[in-house]
Order: structure tokens, then C-alpha cells, then sequence
């Protein structure tokens, strides 16, 4: 209820900046459209916002489907921006077949993802790879940033933790939830200003009741 209530307000937002921008003396005034740019991108931010207590509090429905691990990071890839200073290594394989919601397994790997390139303010490298092993599929995601400190990694997990400007803390505690619904686990080896790696461990034919499968 809470979502919906606060997305009346940002459709309209957004529908006025539309407005705004189609506009003739708006189209040539630099400083009008950049402070509507500014609206739009604090809107989407908002939405983001809305998304993740949506994700973090709604009962999870998993549509498994068969994928790999190389369909779900290619995917994923096409919804974070990734700074020229920082170099992706992709060397998830499409050989190794799992079942899992394709859906909320992106939503996974661009948290972590994001997470990594946050960690890697000044440029760096994040290899993402992939294995299999005793009926698990292995996704690991290894950046070359600033590592964690022990009083972070004991309170990682937790919603509401960020140690962000922005955000509210849910990347996390989101993934987390996903994975375990999956029958899976994440784990993460980190050192402080040596680089993190988190783990993700699915089964590849999860045995779960009550969900969709196709």
C-alpha cells in the first residue's frame, strides 16, 4: 500500500517533466532542462528505493526456468552503468545448465555488481566466474576495491546496514533472500584493502514446493 501511495506522486513528476521538455522556450533554456534532468534521475532513485522494500518485504514467487550462468550475468550486464575506469571480466560459462528464477537471479548479480563497483572508486577489476560442482553451480564476483573491515562483515547481511552516501541498505539482505529461496547460499571472503569475493552457491535442480516451473 505504502509503494503504491508513493508511486501516484512520482508518475505524476514524472509526467510534468515530460510535459516541461516538450515545451518550446524549455527545449532552449541549458539550465531548465538540466534541473529536469535532475528531477528524473531523483525519481528513478526514489523508485529504486520503492523496489527494494518491495523485494525485501513481499513473499517471494520463483518462476524457475533452465538458464546458465553466462545468460544471467550477460543479462544483467545491460542494467548497471560500469565506469570507464573499471574493467569487467566475464568468464561465466553457458555449458552449465541450472534451474532458477532468470528474473530474480539478474536482480542478484547487478546488486553485487553494483556492490563491487562501489568498492572500486578509483578503477579496478571485477571477474566474474563460474563452476560447477557436487550438483551446485558456483557464481563468484571478485573486485580489486577497498575490501571490508571486520566490524562490516559482521553486520553484512542485515537490512538498513549501508556504508553508502546513498541507499538504504537492502542490496544485500536482498540477495541473500533470493539465494536462500532458491536453496542456495552466499558467502563472502573479503581483507580489508585487498578486494572482496562473494560467492553464490545454487543448487542445480533446486528442490523447492510451491513454485512455478516452465
Amino acid at each position: 500500500m505504502v509503494g503504491h501511495d508513493l508511486r501516484n506522486p512520482l508518475t505524476g513528476i514524472v509526467g510534468a517533466v515530460y510535459v516541461l521538455k516538450t515545451i518550446s522556450n524549455m527545449k532552449s533554456d541549458s539550465k531548465a532542462r538540466e534541473f529536469l534532468d535532475l528531477i528524473e534521475r531523483n525519481v528513478e532513485y526514489s523508485d529504486k528505493i520503492i523496489n527494494d522494500l518491495l523485494d525485501y518485504s513481499a513473499e517471494l514467487h520463483l518462476n524457475l526456468t533452465t538458464t546458465n550462468p553466462r545468460s544471467i550475468t550477460t543479462d544483467a550486464l545491460r542494467f548497471i552503468a560500469i565506469p570507464e575506469n573499471i574493467q569487467v571480466k566475464d568468464l561465466t560459462r553457458n555449458d552449465t545448465q541450472l534451474v532458477a528464477d532468470a528474473e530474480k537471479m539478474r536482480r542478484v548479480v547487478v546488486n553485487l555488481m553494483a556492490n563491487a563497483v562501489d568498492a572500486m572508486r578509483k578503477g579496478g577489476t571485477l571477474t566474474i566466474s563460474s563452476r560447477q560442482s557436487n550438483g551446485d553451480v558456483e557464481i563468484a564476483f571478485s573486485d580489486t576495491g577497498i575490501g571490508m573491515t571486520k566490524e562490516t562483515m559482521e553486520k553484512l547481511w542485515a537490512p538498513l546496514l549501508t556504508t553508502k552516501a546513498k541507499g538504504m541498505g537492502f542490496g544485500l539482505a536482498i540477495v541473500k533472500r533470493i539465494v536462500e529461496a532458491h536453496g542456495g547460499s552466499v558467502f563472502v571472503e573479503t581483507s580489508a584493502g585487498r578486494g572482496s569475493t562473494f560467492r553464490v552457491k545454487l543448487p542445480i535442480e533446486p528442490e523447492l514446493k510451491g513454485v512455478n516451473k516452465t
